[in-house]
């Protein structure tokens, strides 16, 4: 027990509120990740992919697995699943920062954009795209005739944006474009060049690096949507509070 200020006797445990710390955290390491981590990975898939052309030991093949990009299982892959996650819960946060704003049907566009990232994510784990083959197409893209399908899908997808797009704020509308396009300039016409040199000339060290390009401005361009995103929220001042309901200390 202490003496209060005011001559009575308070209690000297701490008050809980007082004590509670808050976590900052600056996009710059995101910005540092794009320009120097995304190219020193690509390298590494590439050194990877010439140790696992080599030849070796069951160890250093799997170990190279680990870091080559366009693996299913490997850190790179990881990464691109984390980052769709991060955007998707940062689209839904900006859902409700505009909704207490205003109340307008344009905010539902947010949680589509969540989804559509949550979406994306499980695909990069699942690798559901590139299990489709649509025979329609027959072998053009050698097993990558899926693109066919996405290119009117993003179009669609696109248009049906333009609402959004045009609706304040235009900074973040714009950046969002951005990472957007190289996403999809990654996964659709890279991978369908790809996907051609693979049909005509076949798997050979020419296409790891195509393939390299394409996971790399995919990364790029996953990585650039959550920068905007994030700096977006650091201009607007925005955070989370956690608290409990019901008042329990």
């Amino acid at each position: 027990m202490s003496e209060a200020p005011d001559g009575g006797v308070g209690n000297s445990a701490p008050d809980e509120k007082t004590n509670a710390s808050e976590l900052s955290f600056s996009p710059r390491w995101l910005r540092y990740f794009i320009i120097l981590g995304i190219p020193f990975l690509a390298l590494l898939s590439i050194a990877m992919s010439a140790v696992k052309v080599r030849g070796g030991s069951l160890i250093v093949t799997e170990l190279a697995d680990r870091f080559i990009l366009n693996n299913e299982v490997s850190l790179p892959t990881l990464l691109s699943i984390v980052l769709m996650l991060v955007a998707s819960q940062l689209c839904m946060l900006n859902y409700f920062y505009y909704r207490k704003i205003r109340k307008t049907p344009l905010n539902a566009y947010w949680i589509f954009s969540s989804l559509v990232l949550l979406g994306m994510a499980y695909d990069e784990s699942a690798q559901i795209h590139e299990r489709l083959r649509w025979s329609l197409f027959g072998d053009i893209l050698n097993g990558q005739s899926w693109i066919f399908v996405g290119v009117p899908v993003v179009l669609v997808l696109g248009v049906l944006s333009i609402p959004f797009l045009m609706s304040p704020p235009r900074r973040l509308k714009v950046e969002l474009v951005k990472g957007a396009t190289i996403f999809v300039f990654g996964a659709l016409v890279i991978e369908g060049m790809g996907g051609l040199y693979k049909a005509s000339i076949g798997m050979d060290f020419v296409y790891i690096l195509i393939s390299v390009a394409e996971e790399t401005a995919e990364l790029i361009g996953i990585s650039y949507v959550n920068l905007a995103l994030l700096e977006h929220a650091a201009r607007k001042g925005l955070s989370v509070n956690f608290f409990d309901p019901a008042g329990r200390g």
